[in-house]
């Protein structure tokens, strides 16, 4: 399954950028056919498609949409040589993706014309997702809370 899902994600990086220019699709399902074999070449193929997008002129929809699709494809396209049992396509990582996306997406319509909000986005961005993070990861024992042993603290331990 996760060769199919590799290859149908391949398949449509390759669609999208055939359909901005066909110049970089040609490359791009050069890259995505390499990387049965050589997994970086995944991640070329993916810079292709962002390459493509940013020297041409598309909308916040198609720039979405393309960048989920490049993230289906480097998910899958990673464990294609990962041992049996190894799953990329789960609920936290697409559900990720996706919220990501549509966070992206509605960021990019919010009208903003401060000059310096190009700067301060991407730190932002950094301090919410790292605030989500952590009341999500687990609370380890303090030094506080660790039970001293009486006899480890007599012979000085």
């Amino acid at each position: 399954m996760t060769r199919f899902l590799a290859l149908l994600a391949g398949l449509l990086l390759v669609a999208a950028v055939a359909l901005i220019n066909p110049i970089a699709g040609v490359a791009g399902l050069a890259l995505v056919i390499a990387s049965w074999w050589w997994r970086p070449a995944s991640v070329g193929a993916v810079l292709v498609t962002i390459a493509a997008l940013a020297f041409s002129d598309v909308g916040v929809i198609a720039a979405a949409a393309t960048g989920l699709v490049a993230t289906t494809f480097l998910l899958n396209a990673a464990v294609l040589h990962a041992p049996e049992g190894v799953v990329p396509t789960t609920i936290p990582s697409v559900g990720g993706a996706v919220l990501f996306t549509i966070a992206a997406a509605t960021a990019a319509w919010v009208p903003v014309e401060l000059i310096w909000a190009p700067l301060a986005a991407p730190i932002l961005v950094v301090a919410i997702y790292a605030l989500l993070v952590s009341g999500l990861s687990a609370k380890g024992p303090t030094v506080e809370e660790i039970p001293l042993d009486e006899d480890a603290v007599t012979r000085g331990l």
